[in-house]
C-alpha cells in the first residue's frame, strides 16, 4: 500500500452524483441466491460522476485482504475521450480509519487502469478516485463499497439486481464520442416555428442589362467578370458598341425627349408661379397650390432624366473604347448599380451582338438578407413582445443562428393585413449574413418568441430521436447501461424542448451519440466485453 502521494482528499467529491448496480454472472439458476454455489462468480459495477471526469468500474465482491481487480474506465467530460495516460488515485477510507492510497501509475490500456485493491478489514468502505488535471486533482467520490470478512460470506450474500437496458460498451461510447448531460428544470419562453424564406434585401439585387443593343466588348486590359467575383458600385463590367445608325437614331430621341421636358417644365413653372400669387390673394385653395407644386416637381425630374440621357448618349458617340481595333467606335459603359457579388451573366462571348434590355450580368449583395415568414392568423397573438428569433438552416437541424439581438439583426415588419386566400399576416426580419450561412432563395425554419414561459424539466432537442414517428431518448443507467424512454414533449425554446413525460428530474439522458445507441438497441449482434475482471 501506498499513503497519500497527491495529498489528501478535500472537498472536491463532496455532492458528486454517483449509481451503483451489481451483476451476477451465474451457473446456476431458479436457485436462492442466499445459498449460491461457492463455484458462481459474482461481480459488481459502480458508476459515477464527477466535476470533469465520469467513472465505471468492475470487481468482484470484495473479500478482506484479499487482492482484488478493480477494471476502472475514466471518460473525460469535457472531451468524451477516455484518460489515455497519467496516473490516477485510489483512496480508501473505513469509518474513522486513516485513508488508504493506492496510486496507478498509468492506464493498462486507453481509458482503462487495472487496479488491485486490498481492503484490510471487512465493513463499508468509502472509496474515491483522484484525478490530476491543470486545474487541480479531482476527486470521484464511488458510492460505499462492502468489503466481506471471508469467501464463504460472498457465497451467501444477496445478489442485487443489476440495471436492465441496453448495451453499450465504454469502448463503443468512446469510439463516437458518446456523451450524456443530468436533467434539470429550467426556464423556457415558447418558439413558433414557422417555415420562412430568405429573401434578398431590397436595393441589394440588380441586373446590368445593356440600353441600346450593340456589339460586346471590354475595357482596354480588362477580363470578362465571372460568377463569383465581387465587384464595387460603379464598377465597369463591359462596354457595348452599337451600330451609328442605333446610336444616332437614340441621340436624336434623347435630344427631342430634352426639348419636349424643358416646354413642360417651363409650362409647369409658369402655371406655379401663377396659382402661387392666386393663393396668396385667397383666389385660389392650399390643395390647388400644393397640386400645382408637384407638377412642377415632376415635370422638373423628367427634365433632368432626359438630360442626364442625353448626355449618355452624347458620351458614347464621343467615348473610345473597345478593343481587337474597335478603338475608333463608340462605346457604352455597363456599370455595377451596387456593390457585391456577380451571381449570373448572359453568357455572351466578347465581340458578340447582344439585344437592348437583356440582362447581362446579375450582381447581389447578401451581408444582410430578410427572413419572410408567414403567421397563421390565430397564433398571432401568440407572440411575444420582443419577438425575438432565430433560425435553421437545412442540413443543420438544431443548430439555431439568432436573427435578433447585438449584431444579429432586427424585426422588420409584422403585417397589420390577413391574406384572405391564406389567413396568414406576414412577419418580416432582417438578418446580418457576413459568413453567407443564408442563401437567397433558401427554405428555413424560423423560430419567434411567444408570449409563454415556463420553468419546467427540459433536454437538449440533439437527445430527441425520432422512432417510428414517435419522440424518444436514451437515459444512462449504469456506465454501460442504456434504456429507451417514450417522450411527451411540451414547449420548444430553441434548442431545448419540454419533457412532460418519459424522464425524470436527476436522470442523465445521452445529448451526443443518441443515434449510436438506438443502432446498438437495433442490432442482434452482442457485443464482446473487452474487459478484464
Amino acid at each position: 500500500m501506498k499513503r497519500n502521494p497527491f495529498g489528501q482528499l478535500g472537498t472536491a467529491g463532496a455532492g458528486l452524483a454517483a449509481c451503483v448496480g451489481l451483476v451476477v454472472l451465474s451457473g446456476c439458476k431458479g436457485r436462492d441466491d442466499s445459498h449460491a454455489h461457492s463455484g458462481e462468480v459474482k461481480t459488481a459495477q459502480i458508476t459515477a460522476f464527477g466535476e470533469r471526469h465520469e467513472v465505471f468500474a468492475e470487481h468482484r465482491l470484495v473479500v478482506a485482504g484479499t487482492p482484488t481487480k478493480f477494471v476502472t474506465h475514466v471518460t473525460d467530460l469535457k472531451t468524451l475521450e477516455p484518460r489515455r495516460e497519467g496516473p490516477v488515485r485510489f483512496q480508501m477510507k473505513l469509518g474513522q480509519d486513516a485513508p488508504i492510497d493506492q496510486v496507478e501509475r498509468a492506464p493498462t490500456r486507453p481509458g482503462i487502469y487495472e487496479a488491485m485493491l486490498t481492503f484490510p478489514k471487512a465493513g463499508e468502505w468509502r472509496v474515491a478516485l483522484v484525478v490530476p488535471t491543470n486545474d487541480g486533482e479531482k476527486a470521484i467520490a464511488f458510492p460505499q463499497v462492502r468489503v466481506f470478512a471471508n469467501a464463504h460470506e460472498t457465497e451467501h450474500a444477496a445478489a442485487p439486481e443489476a440495471p436492465e437496458g441496453i448495451s453499450f460498451l465504454k469502448e463503443q461510447q468512446w469510439q463516437v464520442l458518446a456523451g450524456t448531460e443530468t436533467v434539470t428544470k429550467r426556464k423556457l419562453v415558447e418558439q413558433l416555428r414557422l417555415p420562412a424564406l430568405v429573401a434578398a434585401r431590397p436595393g441589394s439585387l440588380a441586373q446590368v442589362p445593356p440600353p441600346v443593343a450593340g456589339r460586346l466588348v471590354l475595357p482596354a486590359g480588362k477580363a470578362m467578370p465571372l460568377v463569383g467575383e465581387t465587384v464595387e458600385a460603379g464598377q465597369v463590367l463591359a462596354l457595348i458598341q452599337p451600330s451609328f445608325s442605333e446610336i444616332g437614331a437614340r441621340f436624336v430621341e434623347a435630344e427631342g425627349e430634352v426639348v419636349r421636358a424643358r416646354l413642360a417644365l417651363e409650362q409647369a413653372n409658369l402655371a406655379f408661379k401663377r396659382i402661387e400669387m392666386l393663393a396668396k390673394a385667397d383666389a385660389k385653395s392650399g390643395r390647388e397650390l400644393q397640386e400645382a407644386e408637384f407638377a412642377l416637381k415632376t415635370a422638373q425630374a423628367r427634365y433632368d432624366a432626359a438630360v442626364a440621357l442625353q448626355s449618355t448618349y452624347r458620351q458614347a458617340s464621343a467615348n473610345p473604347g473597345g478593343q481587337n481595333g474597335a478603338a475608333s467606335q463608340p462605346a457604352i459603359e455597363l456599370r455595377s448599380p451596387i456593390a457585391g457579388m456577380i451571381i449570373s451573366q448572359s453568357g455572351a462571348a466578347v465581340g458578340e451582338y447582344v439585344a437592348a434590355e437583356k440582362a447581362m450580368f446579375t450582381v447581389l449583395n447578401a451581408a444582410s438578407v430578410f427572413i419572410e415568414a408567414r403567421v397563421p392568423e390565430a397564433s398571432v397573438k401568440r407572440l411575444g413582445t420582443t419577438k425575438a428569433a432565430s433560425c435553421e438552416v437545412p442540413g443543420e437541424t438544431g443548430q439555431l443562428i439568432p436573427i435578433t439581438g447585438a449584431g444579429a439583426g432586427r424585426l422588420v415588419f409584422v403585417g397589420i393585413q390577413v391574406d384572405a386566400a391564406t389567413r396568414t399576416v406576414p412577419l418580416v426580419y432582417e438578418a446580418r449574413n457576413p459568413e453567407n450561412r443564408f442563401r437567397v432563395g433558401q427554405s428555413v425554419n424560423l423560430f419567434v418568441e411567444s408570449a409563454r414561459a415556463e420553468n419546467t424539466l427540459a433536454i437538449p432537442s440533439a437527445a430527441i430521436v425520432e422512432e417510428d414517428g414517435r419522440p424518444i431518448a436514451f437515459v444512462q443507467v449504469g456506465g454501460e447501461t442504456f434504456q429507451k424512454r417514450d417522450l411527451t414533449l411540451g414547449i420548444r425554446d430553441g434548442n431545448w424542448v419540454q419533457i412532460l413525460s418519459g424522464i425524470a428530474e436527476g436522470e442523465r439522458v445521452v445529448t451526443k451519440g443518441a443515434y449510436a445507441v438506438r443502432l446498438a438497441s437495433v442490432s442482434s449482434a452482442i457485443p464482446a466485453h473487452g474487459h478484464v475482471h
